[in-house]
């Protein structure tokens, strides 16, 4: 009869804190969002790439479409919707230019506070549609994520960028 023997391995690691962890709660800040200001994912996406360009032609919003799921409607819908924003009317030797409009631009903006740790996720009834008596219960577990959320970011100090 053979014997096994086990080995034991202790692990001794260094707990150095994250230089940069805020993407962790990524997931929260995005359902957030979507729930709050009635956005896809895929729009979201679309005008954080666009969010980094001052103005856009057509053509910049096609070339990174072709990167993402499919949506013929994306364009006129992100324009009708006031995601973007007409800047200059195409005439006879310049193009039409876009930008992401002051509605994006504030979102996005917060977006990046929170997950920053600048500001926390807002628990109010009034400000957060996740919060309100008859939500969802996909909703209600995003309350919950929340709260969470802002518990932790309070213990946790902000990341120097």
């Amino acid at each position: 009869m053979k014997v096994r023997k086990t080995i034991i391995y202790e692990r001794i690691v260094k707990r150095e804190p994250l230089k940069y962890d805020f993407l962790t709660e990524w997931a929260i800040v995005r359902r957030w969002a979507q729930v709050n200001y009635g956005i896809r994912l895929s729009d979201l996406e679309m005008l954080f790439f666009l969010h980094g360009n001052r103005f856009f032609r057509k053509s910049d919003f096609d070339e990174y479409k072709n990167f993402m799921t499919w949506d013929r409607d994306r364009f006129n819908r992100l324009l009708k919707e006031g995601w973007i924003s007409e800047w200059r009317q195409k005439n006879y030797n310049e193009g039409q230019l876009y930008e992401v409009s002051f509605k994006a631009k504030k979102m996005i903006t917060s977006i990046y506070k929170k997950l920053t740790g600048e500001e926390p996720i807002p628990t109010s009834v009034r400000r957060n549609k996740a919060f309100r008596k008859n939500a969802p219960f996909n909703q209600k577990t995003l309350a919950i994520a929340i709260t969470d959320f802002n518990r932790r970011r309070k213990q946790r100090p902000s990341p120097e960028l």
